[in-house]
This record gives structure tokens, sequence and C-alpha cells, in this order.
């Protein structure tokens, strides 16, 4: 007998679907809901459909911007994670959520359970959509990112204030001071660095 189960991510970003049969994964997809989410959730549902022919399925909603939209179970993030690490069998010390707005360092404890959060302020700097934009005012697309910075640099930039961020990476490229992989591998380190800080705020120190 088949087990199935549906689920939908609901991102400040990107609506996913993942769909599950018999504990593996059979189908999954992922699109930009350009804050129309119920166009994007319906386009993701007919490609579910065409995939797998699926119907009468178990569903559940997770997401920052899924609560209160569908007439269906939903649960929170912390909750979803937690049910994802059990089937998977991991047992990491935490995980790392990087959205298109927002990052958040979840610890877990030797149970596997979420014992707190660790976000960054509304700040765009930092985020996965910011990061996003600037890459294509660079003309650079995500899958071009390991060429581009083969060679690059890391540059200091101003991370606090997204609007001051954008204007030093325009400056320094204007003023050719840097190239379009210089800047790309810059905001990784931005990136990056919030990661490292919310996990030394969570103690994560090891593993």
């Amino acid at each position: 007998m088949k087990t199935q189960q549906l689920g939908i991510d609901i991102g400040s970003t990107n609506a996913k679907i993942c769909f599950v049969e018999n504990s593996r994964t059979a189908f999954s997809a992922v699109l930009p809901h350009d804050g129309d989410v119920a166009r994007a959730v319906a386009e993701l549902l007919e490609r579910w459909r065409r995939a797998t022919g699926g119907e009468g399925v178990p569903v559940v909603v997770t997401g920052t911007q899924a609560r209160h939209r569908f007439r269906i179970p939903d649960v929170i993030v912390p909750m979803a994670i937690e049910t994802a690490l059990e089937a998977l069998s991991l047992r990491p010390k935490a995980v790392v959520s990087m959205g298109g707005e927002d990052l958040v360092v979840y610890p877990v404890n030797d149970n596997g359970r979420i014992t707190g959060t660790f976000a960054g302020n509304k700040c765009a700097s930092g985020t996965g959509e910011f990061f996003l934009q600037q890459l294509g005012r660079m003309d650079l697309e995500l899958d071009e990112l390991d060429s581009a910075c083969l060679e690059a640099r890391i540059l200091k930039l101003s991370s606090r204030c997204s609007v001051f961020m954008k204007s030093d990476c325009t400056h320094r490229l204007n003023k050719g001071e840097a190239t379009p992989g210089d800047i790309a591998l810059s905001l990784c380190k931005v990136m990056s660095d919030k990661v490292s800080d919310f996990l030394t705020q969570a103690r994560i120190d090891s593993g």
C-alpha cells in the first residue's frame, strides 16, 4: 500500500512543493510567486498532477506566507524542520534557513528538537533576494558564480544597510575598483559572516 504526502512551502519570494511517496521524494519544484501566491501554487499543483497523475493526497502547508491562506492543515516552520530531520535521520547541531528576505539559525538539541531561533533584522542586506538583485545588475546568473569568482578577491562592503551596500557595490564597479566576480564573492562573504555570527550567538562552536 502506497503512503503519500504533499507538502507546500510558501516563502517570502518562492513557492515550493514536494510530493513524498513511500518515504521518497517523487516530485518537487520551486517557483517565484512575485506576490501572487495563489497563481504560483496553482501552477505548481498542475505541474505535480501532470508529472504524477496525483490527486486525493494528504496536504500540509508551511512557510512565512502560508498560514491562513489555505483551508488545509498548516504547521509552523520549526515543526516542519524537526519532522524533516527525523525523516532523514539527521542530527545536526543547527539548521540554517537562508531565505529571500530573512536569515534564521535554528539550534537543534541531541533529540532533534529546535531549542530557539536566531534571526537578523529586517534589513535586506545579506539576504537571498538582495543577493540575486545585485547579480542581476551585473548580468550574472547563479550558475555562473563559480567561474566569475575564480580569480576574485574579497572586498569590505558596507553591510549594515542594503542602500549603502548597493551604493558601495555600484561605486566600486563604476570606478573600476572591482570586477563583478569581486562583488559577487564579497556579497557571499557578507552572507556567510551573518551565518557565522548567528551560530556564535547560538553557541554552536563545533560540528
